[in-house]
């Protein structure tokens, strides 16, 4: 059953990047749930985004995946023209595909540091580029982490990439406003990574100031409120229990 749209999100049409699983799953049902028409792009999750997309247009109709590799650059190009060949526009983008991979500094060759920064910094910031270049007006919101706000040596390429994206959304906030608002969502302890257990998040929990986990539809109510508000631009919103505080 269609539910009634949020008025900022009717007629929209939203990219979400890893929008087939996990946070970027739940980006996609609240965009949706909204009214908006959502691109779900997925590089290997193809079955789930399949199933996602049937699940979308329930919600709201004319929603579709796309398939790409953010690591090649003629696929990762590619994304926002086969977005706006189907269907004319794009007002939103949501920058929420990366890789964490957790090294210290002295183990960050110059491979591995360079394969962080492709998908988590060169990744996100080509697309916001080619937004901005496409859009008439529109929006773009970047996954970063709680991270961002403070120092952690281990999470190698994956939290200096992120740092990087935080001050792109910065300075893309700056430069292209007012025509394209930028933003960021840093999310704390949300999910564990795949194929660890959740239990294995509890101890992390006590460094929390709140003492619990974030959800995926807090980090996609965040999101929505984020493209929908149209003064706030250059913001990062915690989403993260107090975590980038410590």
């Amino acid at each position: 059953m269609k539910q009634t749209s949020d008025r900022w999100f009717a007629g929209k049409v939203v990219l979400v990047t890893g929008g087939a699983v996990r946070i970027g799953r739940a980006v996609s049902l609240a965009f949706a749930r909204a009214g908006a028409r959502v691109a779900v792009h997925c590089r290997s999750s193809t079955r789930q985004a399949e199933e996602l997309v049937d699940r979308l247009n329930e919600l709201s109709d004319g929603c579709f995946w796309l398939q790409a590799d953010l690591d090649d650059s003629n696929e990762r190009d590619g994304l926002v023209g086969a977005v706006l060949e189907r269907t004319g526009r794009l007002d939103c983008l949501v920058n929420n595909a990366s890789v964490y991979r957790r090294r210290s500094l002295l183990e960050l060759d110059e491979s591995a540091l360079l394969a962080d920064w492709r998908i988590n910094f060169l990744a996100p910031f080509q697309l916001m580029r080619q937004f901005a270049l496409a859009a008439e007006r529109g929006v773009i919101i970047n996954l970063l982490d709680q991270r961002v706000a403070g120092v952690d040596p281990g999470a190698g390429g994956y939290g200096l990439a992120k740092k990087m994206l935080r001050d792109a959304t910065e300075a893309a906030a700056l430069e292209w406003a007012p025509r394209v608002r930028v933003n960021g969502v840093g999310p704390g302890l949300v999910l564990p990574p795949p194929g660890v257990p959740k239990e294995k998040m509890k101890p992390l929990l006590r460094q929390v100031p709140m003492r619990c986990s974030s959800t995926v539809e807090e980090v996609a109510e965040a999101c929505l409120f984020l493209a929908r508000s149209e003064t706030v631009t250059g913001q990062v919103l915690y989403v993260d229990g107090g975590l980038h505080l410590t």
